[in-house]
């Protein structure tokens, strides 16, 4: 069975579809998504923007861990920063790692975001080991997304562009039977 390449899907799919995968996975798992970049400049549908955008971390205690969190966008002049502890949870014995200006694109659908407060939720994946048939070289620092919300929606994901690993095909649901 493969996959029906689909004309479209809404971009509140595509920006649930974003925050584990790329781009690139869409296509191989069938999926055609609405990005802003990718769209004819006379399309007629809802897109979801693809902007540039460079994330910076600091850590500024352990313990407690209070950290300095920024995602630049210099295309929207716009910024979201945060400092200080995490409201949840109490301990992160795996925090974001400390970084400077880290590549990313930043994915929104619908306005930009007003200035004010916004929730979020960050989450880095593992570092990858080395792989053995490549020389020894440090391992890869996994990839950061962070998902911006507020009382009402998803109002934008944002991920670096290191490689995040992911296998795809396709598969079936099957009816349970009783026993």
């Amino acid at each position: 069975m493969t996959s029906k390449l689909l004309a479209y899907i809404t971009p509140e799919s595509a920006l649930g579809f974003l925050l584990l995968h790329d781009p690139d996975e869409a296509q191989h798992l069938g999926l055609n998504l609405p990005l802003k970049s990718t769209c004819p400049a006379n399309a007629r549908c809802e897109t979801v923007l693809d902007a540039d955008g460079f994330l910076t971390v600091t850590t500024t205690s352990r313990n407690p861990l209070e950290q300095n969190l920024t995602v630049r966008v210099p295309s929207l002049e716009l910024s979201f920063t945060r400092s200080g502890q995490y409201r949840w949870p109490r301990e992160i014995p795996y925090p974001i790692q400390d970084c400077q200006d880290v590549p990313g694109i930043l994915y929104l659908v619908g306005e930009n975001p007003q200035p004010g407060p916004n929730g979020f939720n960050a989450q880095q994946f593992p570092k990858y080991p080395p792989l053995t048939d490549e020389p020894q070289v440090n391992s890869l620092a996994g990839r950061v997304v962070i998902d911006f919300w507020s009382e009402q929606r998803i109002t934008g994901v944002f991920k670096t562009n290191a490689d995040n690993y992911v296998s795809g095909g396709n598969g079936m649901w099957v009816k349970q039977l009783q026993a």
